[in-house]
């Protein structure tokens, strides 16, 4: 139930006019400041799910004491990013004006901008010529190059979350709901907040139920770029799973004739997280042609090849989880091969070979990815190409992107492939179950932060068939069943 029109917020400072929108975690209203005879925009903590309105007070309750804690701890958390989101300044950015506490919950006030959305710009006119969407974005990327210096993820780019105000044709991002700042030392989240999912402008990281666990600006150039893909084409991208086994299709672009070296960049920020442009001052480098890419494209297909534009970034490696990559060619293989080799110098401190020809035992051995970083230490033993096999145990380098601390099981062919192992996450957070393809294949896994876990299948490395618990207890928070999450 949401706040109905002429309701007063401290003390008549504000006064409700209408309900923008409201989703699973809260109610965005426009509202006067009478005071300053001005419009604002006021978002109210509100978790969909368990939580009911008075309406003779308009108190918010929840539905019942169990979940008491939960919707407690969730706007804390709310309150929390609203005040750092309240300390960024910039030209191109939502600006927070006040942050408050009423009706047993939680508000903060920002401008309201009278303009249209990209998003509904593009319905109005179908898409918008290269040149002015170059402009649009490369004003969202300075804003984005901002927050990203102080460790911030918006998490959420869409063509619905930038605006174009009226007055002055100024660009604005806004909707921080699910932005996430992180530790400046360890670049580990500082929220718990639920990540959300903007199908088509999401990257596959962010599917998965604890999202993005660890600073990393290439969550948001996946999406600035697939917002770029839209406002070009009209077209909304496919799925990021899609994207990474597919390609993304190249076809609405050539039908616009948007220019190889724009296409480039899009190509270049969709890909796989260990393949994907760094960083926002990458991608705009990329836009403006400082790259050299081929790509080969079928003017007659929506579906272009698997790999449709070979670049100069690192391979996926074939351990990587719980990344959703296809499993990697025989020539990628030989190519890691090639740079492990670089290590054979050092062998002799690493491993002490058995009789005879067979594998050898090893003791923190360096796997490196093709850029010669080294992605975990493997203690086991190596086939003769020397890739990790058999049981053993992998230390992850300290700043792994996926927050990865220790696996504890089989390898085969340096991919885990396991019936029984443990997955040991920098936040405490712990997988324990079966492995195939390098990836999770059944079991349980347990998120401390959130306080639950889950137990069932997966697929893709995406839970597939199970059901989310709170821990310490029996209770059900959500069912699982192919692919689709279900609140209870």
């Amino acid at each position: 139930m949401q706040l109905k029109s002429g309701t007063l917020l401290q003390g008549g400072k504000y006064r409700i006019v209408r309900t923008l929108g409201q989703g699973g975690f809260g109610i965005t209203y426009l509202a006067e400041q009478p005071m300053l005879e001005r419009r604002v925009c006021i978002k109210e903590f509100f978790f969909k799910e368990y939580c009911e309105r008075e309406e003779e007070t308009s108190h918010v309750t929840i539905t019942t004491k169990s979940n008491a804690e939960l919707v407690e701890r969730f706007r804390k958390k709310f309150v929390k990013e609203a005040r750092v989101i309240s300390k960024l300044y910039h030209d191109h950015i939502i600006q927070i004006h006040d942050i408050f506490e009423e009706n047993a919950t939680a508000y903060y006030v920002m401008d309201y901008v009278e303009g249209e959305s990209l998003g509904d710009m593009i319905k109005r006119v179908g898409f918008l010529p290269e040149q002015q969407a170059l402009a649009y974005i490369k004003d969202v990327a300075d804003a984005l190059a901002y927050i990203h210096s102080k460790s911030i993820n918006h998490l959420d780019i869409k063509p619905g979350n930038i605006m174009l105000r009226r007055e002055d044709h100024r660009i604005l991002l806004i909707d921080f709901g699910v932005s996430k700042q992180y530790d400046q030392d360890t670049f580990e989240g500082t929220t718990t907040t639920p990540v959300g999912i903007s199908h088509g402008y999401s990257p596959a990281e962010q599917y998965r139920k604890n999202g993005v666990q660890s600073f990393s600006p290439q969550s948001d150039v996946y999406a600035l770029a697939a917002t770029l893909y839209k406002m070009l084409t009209g077209v909304t991208p496919p799925e990021a799973i899609e994207v990474q086994d597919e390609g993304l299709p190249l076809a609405p672009l050539n039908a616009k004739n948007v220019s190889s070296a724009t296409t480039a960049a899009i190509v270049n920020a969709m890909k796989s997280r260990t393949q994907r442009t760094q960083n926002i001052g990458a991608f705009l480098a990329d836009l403006n042609g400082d790259v050299e890419v081929t790509i080969v494209t079928d003017p007659t297909t929506d579906v272009p090849p698997s790999n449709p534009s070979p670049s100069p970034s690192p391979s996926p490696s074939p351990t990587s989880i719980p990344h959703p990559s296809p499993k990697p060619s025989p020539l990628k293989r030989y190519l890691l091969m090639a740079v492990v080799a670089i290590a054979v110098i050092a062998w002799a401190v690493f491993y002490q070979k058995n009789e005879g020809d067979g594998p050898k035992t090893v003791k923190d051995y360096p796997v490196m990815a093709n850029d010669g970083s080294v992605i975990y230490k493997w203690a086991g033993e190596l086939t003769d190409q020397n890739l990790p096999t058999g049981k053993g145990i992998a230390t992850f380098a300290s700043g792994d992107k996926q927050s990865r601390k220790e696996y504890r099981g089989e390898m085969n062919n340096g991919s885990f492939e396991s019936s029984n192992a443990t997955l040991l996450y920098t936040n405490g957070s712990k997988f324990e179950g079966s492995f195939k393809n390098g990836m999770r294949a059944e079991g349980t896994m347990t998120i401390t932060q959130d306080g639950m876990y889950f137990k069932g299948t997966y697929k893709n490395d995406k839970e597939y068939n199970g059901k989310w618990y709170f821990l310490g207890s029996d209770g059900v928070y959500s069912e699982v069943v192919n692919g689709t999450e279900t609140v209870k």
